[in-house]
């Protein structure tokens, strides 16, 4: 097995346990409130993650920019979905949210001239199917 995709296994239990801890999260918090909570635990990791890199930090104007076009986004998408949490069920909100992999696709191919398989526009379709079956 290839370590990037043992890598993405653990992403995703992670991160379905992320998902679980959001919803109780959301019966004692608003999502503004959950999502600044959740930045605390992101920050503390981020000094855990300082200290094992010895505070050096190899300055990139790119690096930082990018990191930073893509945590904005996060931050924003973490506050919609928090807000979709407090009135969904974690199973369909979850689910539903997952699908952000068909949205980087599209801009993949759009900016970074990726290419598709029949079989990959197949998933995507499949994908898209699914997401109308799951909303209740």
């Amino acid at each position: 097995m290839k370590i990037w995709y043992l890598y993405a296994l653990t992403t995703v239990v992670l991160w379905g346990v992320w998902g679980v801890f959001s919803k109780l999260s959301a019966a004692h918090s608003r999502p503004r409130q959950m999502l600044l909570f959740q930045s605390v635990g992101v920050l503390a990791f981020a000094l855990v993650t300082l200290a094992i890199e010895r505070f050096k930090i190899e300055p990139s104007l790119p690096g930082f920019s990018w990191s930073f076009a893509a945590g904005f986004f996060t931050f924003v998408g973490f506050l919609t979905f928090f807000a979709a949490l407090e009135q969904g069920k974690a199973s369909t909100v979850v689910t539903l949210s997952a699908l952000y992999p068909v949205v980087t696709i599209l801009l993949s191919i759009a900016f970074l001239h990726e290419k598709l398989t029949m079989r990959q526009v197949t998933g995507i379709v499949f994908a898209l199917v699914a997401s109308v079956l799951l909303a209740d």
